[in-house]
């Protein structure tokens, strides 16, 4: 019975630790994920550095002042390119500071340019009438069923491609890889990440996506807690697709939460993509 007193306690101590730090501290902490890439891009004698952000939700769980932590971690790694793939606010009809949003973003440096497109709480909530002009005040391009050519070298490019939100827009293939050359370097913005299977058989390097938070809760040898539509089949990380073009898929796992104020072993952070030639 000791034993089984002892064992209780011991989980009991762990719940309650887990809970805490899920809560607390987990959720105001910020890395940085290093992802190397190769490629034949050869731009201005080096790598070509692309930085990734994701699933703010600026709201109850997210403030002003931790995206401006993140604008800070941004521009300490010097990035070439930076995108957002989706979800900005979490509800922006109840979200106050939307007038101070761009003032923080537009802090964001990137000698290539800065890049978006809509995730599924960027068109709920209220937030369609108001996200495209802050990204836009903020400096970012917003890609919409569209894509964006970037001259790298001579005979070179990097094409960013951005696909509308899957849930509640209306994506379209065709007129987002419209005019793409088969010998650039082809970057896929798609908020949703199991949308990407759509796009396999398409000239698509790099598949940039959101959205999942990872399950926010994540747990070691089972997965996500939770997985959430179109969010199911990739949940966080890099992917091979196993395509002709060998084309990879990363899932940032995201900044924010929604819902609930928990994450546990989802780390908010950014994503640092170095593209070798």
């Amino acid at each position: 019975m000791k034993i089984i007193k002892r064992l209780t306690l011991i989980i009991l101590c762990f719940l309650v630790v887990a809970w805490v730090y899920s809560i607390k501290i987990e959720p105001k902490m910020l890395i940085k994920k290093e992802i190397k890439l190769k490629n034949d891009i050869n731009y201005n004698n080096g790598n070509v550095k692309i930085i990734q952000f994701s699933d703010v939700h600026l709201g109850d769980f997210f403030s002003l002042n931790q995206l401006e932590k993140v604008v800070k971690k941004i521009n300490e790694n010097e990035p070439d390119i930076v995108v957002f793939t989706g979800d900005l606010i979490d509800v922006a009809s109840q979200y106050e500071n939307i007038n101070e949003i761009s003032n923080v973003l537009s802090k964001i440096d990137a000698k290539l340019g800065k890049y978006a497109v809509y995730g599924n709480h960027d068109y709920g909530g209220g937030a369609v009438r108001v996200y495209e002009n802050i990204m836009k005040e903020s400096g970012f391009k917003v890609l919409v069923n569209e894509n964006h050519s970037i001259k790298v070298s001579p005979n070179k490019n990097i094409n960013i491609l951005g696909v509308d939100d899957v849930l509640l827009g209306k994506p379209n293939i065709e007129k987002t890889v419209k005019n793409i050359r088969r010998n650039d370097y082809n970057i896929l913005l798609s908020h949703e990440p199991d949308y990407v299977d759509k796009f396999k058989d398409y000239n698509i390097d790099l598949v940039l996506s959101g959205h999942s938070h990872g399950g926010q809760v994540y747990i070691p040898f089972y997965g996500p807690l939770k997985s959430t539509t179109y969010g199911e089949k990739y949940t966080r990380g890099l992917y091979n697709l196993n395509n002709q073009r060998d084309t990879k898929l990363y899932v940032n796992t995201g900044l924010g939460n929604t819902k609930l104020p928990i994450r546990l072993g989802n780390v908010p952070n950014i994503s640092l993509f170095e593209i070798e030639y």
